[in-house]
């Protein structure tokens, strides 16, 4: 029988704040002009196939990415597909959507919260491995876990 590993909850850092947005360049004009945060590099589109509540979904996104403060600033503004950020701005609201931990044992932290009962809420692969835990009601916030690519990561969101 494998033995579970033991995962250090506390050892993870907030590595990445999520914000989605209607209009992602409005955005980042404020952010960098009130907190002066360096200049946002942007994707304008980004299409995907994604497991949204279970089912398989096409969406596409525009992107938006700074380091600041030690932390990946994401801004995201859906464009189109059923998906977590649509359900965020059907609810009327905008800005902080979830927080992102970079894990070394992306399946491992994946085991440990479907036995405390906490599901998917939304996952794929793009540049590496990302889920977001239904979190919302037990954390007050969604959580996602970001697999460790380190040399793809750090080409996109450290420079």
């Amino acid at each position: 029988m494998e033995e579970k590993k033991d995962l250090n909850l506390a050892s993870l850092k907030v590595d990445q704040l999520s914000y989605v947005f209607k209009d992602v360049q409005k955005q980042a004009k404020i952010m960098e002009a009130i907190f002066k945060t360096p200049r946002f590099r942007f994707i304008d589109v980004i299409d995907g196939i994604i497991r949204y509540r279970g089912n398989k979904t096409k969406i596409s996104i525009k992107l938006g990415a700074v380091r600041y403060l030690n932390t990946q600033i994401e801004l995201i503004q859906w464009l189109e597909g059923d998906c977590a950020y649509k359900e965020f701005l059907e609810k009327g609201r905008e800005g902080l959507h979830h927080i992102g931990f970079l894990v070394e044992d992306y399946q491992a932290y994946l085991d440990y919260f479907k036995e405390k009962e906490i599901g998917l809420l939304q996952y794929g692969r793009d540049i590496t491995r990302w889920a977001y835990l239904d979190t919302e009601k037990s954390f007050g916030i969604i959580i996602e876990l970001i697999e460790v690519n380190k040399l793809v990561y750090n080409y996109f969101f450290n420079k």
